[in-house]
């Protein structure tokens, strides 16, 4: 249909051409009629004519590129011939290269073989006794070595067995210590976790206990926390008016305390104190402790824990609770001193029992260690 279109747009342009042109010139309707037919015909043969003209001048541009593009390629051609001649001709000579360095290297070889060959010739004796010795050494070194190597190895398998196994025990103890404190000391509703800056489970059952047996009338926890609340539940789980009062420098956290014990239920058991620390002067020494007017008041303490301040800045920061509250102490008052896994506390320690030796002392294994002093 396309290859027609030509002579078809054709045709209608001559015959109206043609009417047009006989109409114009007042032809009669005959003559019109004939010539439109005439110019169909003709307008027909015009157009074809075109269109044959117009495939033929696109077949001749074709083969001009056609042509071209292989030209081109001829010339490509050659030009790879004249490079592969090149090629062959520098493999020829890389070959030759490689032949002479490969016969260089053979003589090279040859005459450093000559040379080995003599000089153990030379002293063949003497060479083999001395080869002989170094391998031996070189032997027994190896397996002394290995045996070195296995040995560390099984040690060092048996300490972490062994650390595992003491880990497993202790946190199978703390979880135990945990249920016997949950069973003792109800709570109507669940206690944050012990341990990390809080007391540990084995501590703060040791303390439940110790108010459940000695029903201390005041017990003084410095450093307010889980233990008040848990010592305040202790002595409504035991049924006697008792007084815990924690003590914090921390404002926030003594509130914290006190809610604590608000919906456990134990307030009527609990105080709270807000002491902010402040520069003293105990027994000549320097410190920062709590505001001892805060403290005014507080009299027949018959257990007192020590687990503030933070030693963050100083590490003996609770050694003055001791020498400031010891005649504040009822006779057989407790005195716990919580982390004495730390440097700090271990010196605390040192320091009380000697300015204290009434006192007696003793070492609890707990997971952070405390030392539990007795007031004669």
């Amino acid at each position: 249909m396309r290859n027609r279109m030509p002579a078809f747009m054709g045709a209608i342009a001559g015959a109206l051409g043609l009417a047009a042109l006989g109409w114009a010139v007042g032809w009669p309707g005959a003559a019109v009629a004939i010539a439109a037919m005439l110019g169909l015909l003709a307008g027909a043969v015009v157009g074809q004519g075109l269109a044959w003209l117009r495939t033929t001048a696109g077949r001749v541009a074709r083969l001009e590129v056609q042509q071209s593009r292989l030209d081109s390629v001829l010339r490509d051609t050659e030009r790879l011939k004249a490079q592969a001649g090149e090629m062959q001709a520098s493999l020829a000579r890389i070959r030759a290269d490689a032949q002479s360095a490969q016969d260089a290297l053979r003589r090279d070889l040859a005459e450093a073989r000559k040379s080995f060959d003599d000089t153990v010739r030379l002293s063949a004796v003497d060479s083999d006794t001395k080869v002989t010795a170094a391998v031996e050494s070189a032997r027994v070194n190896l397996r002394t070595r290995m045996e070195e190597l296995a040995y560390r190895q099984s040690v060092e398998r048996r300490q972490v067995r062994t650390l595992s196994a003491q880990r497993t025990g202790r946190q199978t103890s703390l979880l135990e210590s945990y249920l016997q404190l949950q069973r003792l000391v109800p709570m109507p509703l669940p206690m944050p976790r012990p341990g990390s800056w809080a007391a540990s489970e084995d501590l703060l059952l040791w303390l439940v206990g110790d108010v459940l047996e000695h029903h201390p009338g005041v017990v003084l926890d410095l450093g307010s926390g889980q233990s008040s609340v848990w010592m305040a539940g202790a002595m409504r789980a035991a049924g006697y008016d008792g007084l815990v009062i924690g003590v914090d420098h921390d404002e926030a956290y003594a509130r914290a305390t006190e809610d604590l014990g608000r919906r456990q239920g134990v307030s009527p058991w609990l105080r709270v104190i807000h002491a902010p620390l402040s520069p003293l002067i105990v027994d000549g020494r320097e410190v920062s402790w709590y505001d001892v007017a805060a403290l005014e008041g507080v009299e027949g303490i018959g257990l007192m824990c020590v687990d503030g301040p933070p030693s963050v800045e100083d590490a003996e920061a609770r050694w003055p609770a001791l020498p400031l509250l010891r005649d504040r102490l009822d006779p057989g008052a407790r005195v716990v001193l919580d982390d004495m896994v730390r440097e700090g506390e271990q010196t605390i320690a040192a320091d009380w029992a000697a300015r204290f030796p009434e006192m007696q002392s003793q070492r609890m294994d707990f997971e952070k260690g405390a030392l539990v002093l007795t007031m004669p």
